[in-house]
């Protein structure tokens, strides 16, 4: 006889097993699992029976009538993402400080140097014909900097700290003239052009805010705006142009 075309076509293998003989069946796997102790319900942390008799899930807030439910739950997709969130977010907390350590900046050493005063510097009002364009130079005489060049930066009131910016407001009021009216020394219309060399103070150099520097892409130097450190004669030179209204 031919069975190629029918269900379990392997002689012997028997009919299609229907729905009632698969819960048995599934039941039966389920009370082996239980009375083996591969699938232990007591240990299980996530687990519990509330006062209706059905389990609950914990970690997935879902409610099963049976055991075969939940087991089935624990091979679903959802309790394992929701295993595996909970998984990193114990490693998260129950870190050591040591492993905390690379990513903490308060564990970063704060450097200290004994500071001897600001530098004596000069600045330049400069003027280009030309081109319609002025800007300005500055001059640092650094002749006992402890480090291979000076650093500089163009920083607005903003980024300033507040005690950085409580300084700057008194330095502009002790230096306003009879002509300049209190609007004019509103903090937030000047920037800064701050200069570091250890072990020297930090200087700054304030201009107003409406000036727009002449400033190229990333860290190059062009005609309008250039700086040089003579290693030799301990100077720093800065020059920077603004662009015309």
């Amino acid at each position: 006889m031919d069975y190629s075309d029918r269900v379990n076509s392997k002689k012997g293998a028997g009919a299609v097993a229907d729905k009632h003989e698969s819960n048995v069946h599934t039941k039966r796997r389920i009370k082996e699992l239980l009375t083996t102790q591969v699938l232990d319900l007591d240990r299980d942390p996530y687990v519990f029976r509330n006062h209706l008799g059905m389990l609950e899930c914990r970690l997935c807030l879902t409610t099963h009538t049976n055991e075969a439910s939940y087991i089935s739950h624990l091979g679903g997709k959802k309790h394992g993402l929701n295993l595996e969130r909970r998984r990193i977010l114990d490693e998260k907390y129950n870190r050591t400080p040591e492993q905390h350590a690379g990513v903490l900046m308060t564990n970063v050493e704060k450097k200290y140097w004994r500071k001897i005063g600001q530098p004596k510097f000069h600045v330049t009002k400069v003027r280009l014909p030309e081109l319609l364009r002025v800007g300005m130079l500055v001059q640092v005489q650094l002749p006992r900097i402890s480090v291979d060049e000076p650093f500089f930066r163009f920083m607005s009131n903003l980024e300033l700290s507040l005690k950085n910016q409580d300084s700057s407001k008194k330095f502009l009021l002790l230096k306003k003239s009879d002509t300049e009216e209190d609007e004019d020394l509103d903090p937030s219309k000047w920037q800064y052009l701050v200069i570091s060399a250890e072990p020297y103070e930090n200087m700054a150099i304030s201009f107003p805010a409406s000036l727009q520097l002449d400033q190229p892409v990333g860290e190059e130097m062009s005609e309008n705006y250039w700086w040089h450190w003579d290693a030799d004669s301990k100077e720093f030179f800065i020059q920077v142009l603004f662009k015309s209204n």
